[in-house]
């Protein structure tokens, strides 16, 4: 189809005002057609930018009628002529990946230095490391991302550069599963070492189990999404071939179980928490303890009411963001969550007047007593027989006193439970 004179001139003054770049024919095609029904010149650009009935049906019709590459290349073009304003968001992500994953590497570090002066590696400590090892891949491909594109339009981006933000993306997800499901293990594994209840040990071994089972299989599904694998990040183009289940639907739904998951763990310790005596400090660290928790879970929140958006969005490099963010910040906020016993305990150990150290030494005290005896036959400068009694009184840490959380007497709970 050769087009008339005037829509020629429409489309030259596009490639003119797109600085050289050339509008596909498909495109010029759709511009062409609805022209004809538009009151705008071929020339008046403004207009055009203007009629928002004719922008929208040359957008469906040049999506119905171009590749997707060719559709982009439109848009940009379009963008270009109407002077919209360059949007970018590309720093929100890394910026709140750099603090809140330095905060985590913090913590995980101030873990590893309790444990090796405690000479104790328990299983819940384990479980906080690999989830901390989980999340780095997360942490680093937000850079990466950032790098090309992301938190940019989608149609001011290279082909090349948006089947990157894709394939980084598909990293983070994996490596997100197991981050989040195993600082919820470690933290299960943390009640289990400090409530001796055997019952409530029963009930968190099988939360425990739930998380590991759903860590596997939501693994296993992230990683094949689609068949082959690559096809994850080549399919947004409409070339090659392969299969790929409904993602938006899985990730809805792994949002969902996670969320239910955060808020059975945060009840779970309530009825035994609410039969100790504990004193105003401790009061204080558990307080700051369940608040972290509830943060993770309205992260958790946000973020599914964000997958919702993202799934029905046509510009997902900038609408996506805030997804790409919030998970980051609810991945590294659990790792400071489950560390915060040895945190705290670090704090304590170091500045024990402000956190309540139990290595404490009492002053030694001095005695005198006096027995005075008027007929004694003993010579004395003071009448009498002086006695000087010191006595020095240490209490000592004791052995696997780690948890800054003294909810009760660990060493005595020993006979009911393992030190996990």
């Amino acid at each position: 189809m050769r087009l008339p004179a005037w829509a020629a001139l429409a489309v030259g003054g596009l490639a003119v005002f797109s600085k050289a770049q050339e509008m596909p024919q498909c495109a010029g095609d759709c511009l062409a057609t609805h022209l004809e029904v538009s009151s705008c010149g071929p020339t008046d650009f403004d207009c055009i930018c203007a009629d928002e009935t004719l922008m929208e049906n040359v957008g469906l019709c040049t999506l119905g009628a171009c590749t997707v590459v060719e559709a982009l290349a439109s848009r940009n073009i379009t963008s270009t002529l109407c002077k919209e304003p360059i949007r970018d968001r590309s720093l929100v992500a890394p910026i709140a990946t750099a603090v809140s994953g330095s905060i985590a590497l913090f913590v995980i570090l101030i873990r590893v230095w309790e444990c090796s002066i405690q000479k104790e590696w328990g299983w819940s400590d384990m479980s906080a490391y690999v989830a901390w090892a989980s999340s780095v891949p997360m942490n680093v491909f937000e850079f990466f991302m950032m790098a090309n594109g992301m938190g940019k339009d989608i149609w001011t981006l290279t082909p090349e550069q948006i089947t990157d933000v894709v394939r980084y993306t598909w990293v983070t997800q994996v490596s997100y599963i197991p981050a989040i499901n195993l600082t919820k293990v470690a933290i299960l594994l943390f009640f289990i070492r400090v409530f001796p209840d055997q019952k409530f040990q029963w009930i968190c071994w099988g939360s425990i189990v739930h998380c590991i089972l759903f860590m596997v299989s939501t693994f296993i599904a992230a990683v094949l999404a689609c068949i082959p694998v690559e096809y994850a990040w080549s399919a947004w183009s409409g070339t090659g071939e392969g299969i790929c289940y409904d993602n938006n639907a899985f990730w809805w739904a792994v949002s969902a179980i996670n969320i239910a998951t955060d808020l059975w763990i945060l009840a779970l310790p309530i009825r035994q928490l609410l039969s100790l005596q504990l004193g105003t400090k401790k009061k204080i660290y558990l307080i700051l303890m369940f608040s972290v928790g509830l943060v993770i879970t309205i992260v958790s929140i946000i973020r599914f009411e964000g997958l919702l958006t993202y799934s029905t969005s046509s510009n997902p490099t900038y609408n996506n963001v805030m997804v790409a963010t919030y998970s980051v910040v609810e991945c590294n906020v659990s790792v400071i969550c489950c560390c915060m016993p040895s945190t705290l305990a670090c704090l304590r150990r170091y500045f024990p007047q402000g956190f309540g150290s139990t290595n404490r030494t009492t002053g030694s005290k001095h005695e005198v007593k006096s027995y005075g005896n008027s007929k004694s036959p003993f010579p004395s400068n003071g009448g009498g027989i002086h006695k000087s009694v010191t006595h020095s009184v240490s209490i000592m840490p004791r052995a696997g006193d780690s948890d800054v959380v003294e909810l009760m007497d660990v060493e005595a709970n020993k006979q009911y439970a393992p030190q996990w």
